[in-house]
């Protein structure tokens, strides 16, 4: 399975960019042992639209939203691994968010936190929890009970 991270802004500080390639690596890393492949790039808006427009059915976009559904881990772990999908594409839009045209094509909008997150601890937060479902499928000790 392919996991794809689009997202918008860029990191404002080197410690932000730091961590989330932090997860990044640990997610290549890990892919040896799992069968997720992740990857992550910063894309226009129009690129992200486009990616939406020209959706497989094989693919499954889930849209980061502050009103979108509250998961906790293993709710989020399931909707991954559970999933006929072959490529799960998360998109974090920039400041404005996403239209409701647009957000109305995702497969699943979900939010992070009911308060308001910068783009970038977005990013940092959704890559830590996908390494966090990643751990869990595959039973390394990372995540505890």
């Amino acid at each position: 399975m392919i996991i794809e991270l689009l997202y918008q802004d860029k990191f404002k500080f080197n410690f932000e960019e730091d961590l989330f390639n932090k997860y990044s690596e640990r997610l290549e890393n890990i892919s040896k042992q799992s069968i997720v492949h992740f990857t992550q790039r910063r894309v226009s808006e129009k690129k992200m639209l486009d990616e939406i427009d020209k959706k497989k059915s094989s693919t499954y976009i889930i849209i980061l939203e502050e009103n979108g559904k509250n998961l906790n881990t293993e709710q989020f772990k399931d909707i991954i691994f559970n999933s006929s999908a072959k490529k799960i594409i998360f998109l974090i839009g920039g400041t404005n968010g996403f239209k409701q045209n647009v957000l109305e094509k995702a497969d699943l909008t979900i939010s992070l936190s009911k308060m308001t997150l910068t783009h970038s601890f977005a990013a940092i937060i959704l890559s830590e929890q996908i390494y966090r479902s990643v751990t869990i499928k595959i039973g390394h000790p990372y995540h505890r009970e």
